[in-house]
């Protein structure tokens, strides 16, 4: 392990949301006095300063695997913004440990003496040894134990069936046991579906699959324009790219539509298949295990006149999204459009802490990294109760000043928001000045009314409100509405890295059901 790039990740792009599922035990934990003094006067400050503000549901490992989703990282090889150009199996172990339960590998030839390399093609970022990145997941997984919940590894493949045959070797060197080769013994009727219970410490990896005569030539276009968005494919032949530790990577043409059989076996339970036009019709029942590996675009393409034949795909067989291709600044697609149609894996750039990372971190808080889907998707059953969501918000204590803004006031307000399948809403405090310390009081209530929505999450955010400029994103909070916990809560926020800044806003939450 490299310790000085994992201390880098760690700094850079560990997240503290387990603040809230488990509060720290800081005794110097500042609040404001006008918040400690309405504390004591209503409150046991003892045990308000020890409620954990989320409360997940515990997760039944016994379903289908199509019955959940996945916190799925994409790029995975990729450092960051702050570390451009640079690729490292470290970024694997960081991932694992973060909680991604999929991550992607890109392989290439190269010219390297150490053999094939994990890079973005025909992009300028370095490469990294595959040999590395495998024994990087290998010894994450080993760290995170024999329980840990099933991990995805989606392999893109773009070197020719000779060199597969030395893919196949390094896997298996690097991940052994953990591997899963091609059928499991007790899999012999065709009605058996696998659970993340069968498959606890294991790697499930997605192999490409060519069907014979209709793969996509749809995806295949886009997926080249990720790979070099702009530019004439014709006219690419190799390109030359550094290597952490690979002096010079030869970058060949990729040979699409050639699997060897090694390979294929190895992705048995995950046919990662690019579909042609009309895949939605399709009856997929051989060869068994297909999964849909498809673009951001082409799905949406699909929305929302087919939600219902998406949900109901998704219950037979899992689904992989990608970002389209013009995601060059790692920006993130919308997650909850992609988990609403039954989508299992979303795939993210984690070192982007944007709204969709945001409600990402906040569904997998205190999870395996599955997470079970709604009963609506899995059942076919929606449930049409009615719910109330109040919120008293009291004050905030301890705000960190915008730059350059140290023992300085300013004008602040928290806006709600709520994301929901049908009706989105918003709500917005009054402003109110800081003191030097970052303290504001409102003592303002909320109040929604929605349907039934599993997939209902809060979001609050503390913003500097700017007279002449765009408001400024000072802290936030994001959380599944399922699991906040009712009643009066310190809610740790965060700085818009997801790192823990010493602010807490008073809140009392209440959630009604059958109004």
């Amino acid at each position: 392990m490299d310790s000085e790039l994992h201390a880098q990740l760690n700094e850079y792009y560990k997240v503290d949301y387990q603040h809230n599922l488990h509060p720290p035990q800081d005794e110097s934990l500042r609040l404001s006095p006008a918040i400690d003094n309405y504390i004591q006067s209503t409150l046991d400050m003892a045990k308000l300063l020890n409620l954990p503000i989320l409360s997940p549901q515990r997760c039944d490992d016994s379903h289908p695997l199509t019955h959940y989703f996945i916190s799925s990282s994409h790029n995975t090889y990729l450092l960051s913004r702050q570390l451009i150009g640079r690729a490292s199996a470290e970024s694997y172990t960081h991932a694992l440990y973060r909680g991604a339960h999929c991550v992607e590998i890109d392989v290439w030839p190269s010219s390297s003496p150490e053999g094939l390399v994990v890079t973005h093609g025909y992009t300028l970022t370095k490469g990294v040894s595959f040999r590395k990145v495998c024994e990087a997941i290998g010894a994450g997984i080993d760290v995170l134990g024999p329980d840990t919940w099933p991990i995805l590894v989606s392999l893109e493949c773009h070197v020719g069936p000779k060199e597969q045959q030395d893919m196949v070797n390094i896997l298996k060197s690097a991940w052994g046991d953990k591997l899963v080769e091609g059928r499991l013994n007790d899999d012999t009727k065709e009605d058996v579906r696998l659970s993340p219970r069968d498959l606890k410490g294991r790697i499930l990896l997605m192999v490409e699959y060519y069907a014979p005569s209709n793969f996509a030539k749809l995806e295949v276009e886009e997926e080249d324009e990720e790979l070099n968005p702009g530019q004439d494919q014709e006219s690419i032949s190799e390109n030359i790219v550094e290597g952490e530790d690979l002096p010079q990577v030869l970058v060949g043409e990729i040979e699409r539509g050639k699997i060897s059989d090694e390979l294929a076996a190895l992705g048995y339970y995950a046919r990662s298949w690019k579909p042609s036009k009309g895949w939605l019709r399709q009856v997929l029942v051989d060869p068994r295990h297909i999964l849909i590996n498809i673009s951001e675009s082409n799905i949406l393409s699909l929305l929302p006149i087919h939600i219902n034949p998406l949900i109901e795909h998704g219950r037979r067989h899992l689904r992989r999204i990608f970002p389209k291709g013009t995601r060059i600044r790692s920006s993130n697609m919308y997650i909850l459009k992609f988990w609403r149609n039954g989508s299992h894996v979303v795939s993210l750039n984690w070192q982007t802490f944007d709204t969709p990372m945001q409600i990402n971190e906040a569904m997998f808080v205190g999870s395996p990294g599955w997470i079970l889907k709604p009963k609506a998707q899995r059942l076919l059953n929606p449930d049409s109760s009615k719910f109330r969501l109040s919120a008293e918000v009291i004050g905030v204590s301890s705000l960190l000043p915008p730059k350059g803004r140290q023992d300085q006031t300013y004008n602040a307000y928290v806006e709600a928001e709520l994301f929901h399948s049908q009706q989105d809403q918003k709500w917005k405090s009054n402003t109110a000045m800081t003191t030097e310390e970052g303290d504001v009081m409102w003592n303002e209530v909320l109040e929604w009314e929605f349907d039934r929505d599993e997939l209902a999450f809060i979001r609050l955010r503390v913003r500097e409100n700017r007279k002449f400029e765009k408001d400024l994103d000072l802290a936030v909070f994001c959380a599944r509405v399922d699991d906040i916990q009712r009643g009066w809560r310190l809610v740790h926020m965060f700085n818009m890295d997801g790192k823990a800044s010493g602010t807490t806003l008073l809140v009392k939450f209440q959630l009604a059901n059958g109004i």
